[in-house]
């Protein structure tokens, strides 16, 4: 795999992010798929896509990650056939976010993310909190988070785009956020390279999205929201549904273009969508008022977590 991926950055100077991502896809497949290199059929990569359960979207990047992989595995001569060529993309529905809309259940989730260990409780409370992506968050680095006083703020990685973007954090509507960053880098050593990752593993690697998946499994099991399907608990919502969550509640907060910024949507339909939401949805949409800003209902929600 590390050959692979030295030649792909090394011929076709691919960004850092992306080169993560391809990382990340190969290092989950291969955990599933034990067989020899060369023993790995169609039907093999096929089950594991589909127990996988995901979006799309996630399961067509990972249909191209293991593509590309078996093509250059070709070329090398460790496999006689590439078994990817037979998978076809899957069909993206129409976007539709799919936020957390019972109040008891976002409830249950905040408690169980509060009581999870370090650094799993910071990186899901930053995805239910600000709405950033997820491998945004496991690229962040320290030299990403600036914490002098009236300039809070992260610098993403744009996990779309490639570019980084700036990312205000406000006490208003991200208290947790901001209490979590604030006592996370009081805990860190002081003489950190910015390049140091934020969140690191046990054994100083950047926290994977493997293990952070296995965390997210146990925090749903916490607040109880896991349901049997074919005789095994799955998570009743996946890490994207903390994105969609925040984006909602977010949007009864700020205007549209703050919003969108914050998220990095490039296309303001996709911001547009979750106002859309906000507008028809109680759960959201208590105080909201007709200018994009929320009144007395979001406001108090985040006056409890402040105090709590």
């Amino acid at each position: 795999m590390d050959g692979f991926l030295e030649d792909i950055q090394r011929i076709q100077g691919l960004s850092n992010n992306t080169i993560t991502s391809y990382r990340c896809d190969l290092r989950t497949a291969a955990g599933m798929l034990e067989m020899s290199l060369s023993e790995v059929s169609s039907d093999d990569i096929q089950q594991f896509l589909a127990s996988r359960n995901e979006q799309p979207g996630t399961t067509n990047r990972r249909i191209a990650s293991l593509g590309r992989f078996f093509r250059w595995a070709l070329d090398q001569g460790y496999v006689d056939e590439n078994p990817v060529e037979q998978i076809s993309a899957r069909q993206h529905a129409e976007h539709r976010p799919q936020p957390i809309v019972s109040e008891t259940e976002r409830r249950a989730l905040d408690a169980a993310i509060a009581a999870a260990g370090q650094p799993y409780r910071l990186i899901f409370t930053l995805l239910r909190e600000i709405g950033v992506r997820t491998d945004e968050v496991l690229n962040l680095n320290m030299g990403d988070v600036i914490l002098e006083p009236g300039r809070e703020l992260l610098l993403v990685n744009d996990s779309k785009s490639g570019s980084k973007r700036m990312v205000v954090l406000t006490p208003d509507a991200m208290p947790r956020s901001l209490r979590g960053l604030r006592s996370w880098m009081r805990e860190m050593e002081e003489d950190l390279p910015p390049a140091t990752p934020l969140f690191r593993s046990s054994r100083g690697n950047r926290a994977s999205y493997d293990t952070l998946h296995r965390r997210w499994v146990q925090v749903c099991k916490a607040a109880r929201l896991v349901d049997i399907i074919d005789g095994r608990e799955v998570p009743r919502y996946t890490l994207h549904h903390l994105r969609h969550t925040a984006a909602a509640e977010l949007i009864a907060f700020y205007p549209e273009q703050v919003v969108r910024r914050i998220l990095g949507h490039r296309d303001p339909r996709s911001t547009r969508r979750y106002a859309e939401i906000v507008r028809t949805n109680a759960a959201f949409s208590n105080g909201h008022s007709a200018n994009g800003h929320n009144g007395n209902g979001l406001r108090a929600n985040h006056r409890e977590q402040q105090a709590s």
